[in-house]
């Protein structure tokens, strides 16, 4: 049976240092799955890539990934009313990444499941890590990014893949933004998992706002202490706005002040 991230979690991201140059001479193209790519099973695999000039010059890299998503949520699940899933649209990271000359990538989930009796898309991990991978490598192999300055950020389902991407491949990554979830199995009652090698390997840094569920915030805490027990550089932000579910957009500042400080290498 296929597996994917527990209801509970349904529910990123990153940063900013604040650079000297005026925003509005930041020219950002907005690439669409500029290098094909197709991930294990055959599937064609599209994402876009938002780029700043970069005159050859190496560039950070920021990976985000929403929550689950589904247009029926607010019509069937009266407790999901109003829940986005924190697409890319609403976490203010276009305009901070294109400020801040960070490329940006945003993957597109393709595979469909029935979650809480609707129609879903979110990140089923042993189908979506071959092409998300694939999507890193072919950026990497075409563009000018800063391969110590690989970024990965997520909130609720979206931040659980990150945890099993970076566990994956640890070397690649300098740190991972964790917002409202934790490294857990992906089954019906989660459990916590710790991480693959002794750290540091990445740094985490979790988040949660002061509105999430209680059970998504002991998630996060304990996790936080898995990482840091196994020798992992960790940070932990709790009770941030908004006061709900949701992507930190005010944030997002601090999110890449921190995610800087954590790179382990």
């Amino acid at each position: 049976m296929t597996r994917f991230i527990p209801t509970c979690f349904i529910a990123i991201l990153i940063a900013g240092v604040s650079f000297s140059c005026n925003p509005k001479q930041i020219h950002y193209q907005v690439l669409k799955t500029p290098v094909a790519v197709s991930d294990s099973f055959g599937n064609e695999r599209h994402y876009r890539l938002f780029l700043p000039p970069t005159n050859r010059q190496p560039i950070p890299l920021l990976a985000y990934f929403h929550g689950v998503v589904s247009s029926e949520f607010s019509r069937k699940v009266p407790a999901l009313r109003g829940y986005t899933g924190s697409p890319i649209e609403e976490t203010g990271l276009i305009d901070f990444c294109r400020n801040n000359r960070i490329a940006l990538l945003v993957p597109l989930a393709l595979y469909e499941y029935l979650f809480l009796g609707c129609r879903a898309r979110g990140w089923v991990i042993e189908k979506e890590l071959d092409g998300i991978e694939r999507m890193i490598d072919a950026i990497l192999a075409i563009y000018p990014i800063h391969r110590q300055r690989i970024f990965l950020a997520g909130i609720s389902a979206g931040a659980g893949l990150c945890h099993y991407l970076a566990n994956h491949r640890p070397e690649r990554y300098a740190a991972i933004l964790s917002h409202s979830q934790g490294y857990v199995t992906q089954t019906e009652k989660p459990v916590i998992l710790s991480p693959e090698r002794f750290g540091p390997a990445f740094g985490v840094l979790f988040a949660f706002p002061r509105g999430d569920y209680p059970g998504i915030k002991q998630i996060c805490i304990e996790s936080e202490a898995r990482y840091r027990e196994a020798g992992y550089r960790t940070r932990l932000l709790a009770d941030l706005p908004p006061v709900s579910h949701r992507w930190s957009e005010t944030s997002n500042g601090e999110f890449w002040t921190i995610l800087n400080d954590l790179r382990s290498r």
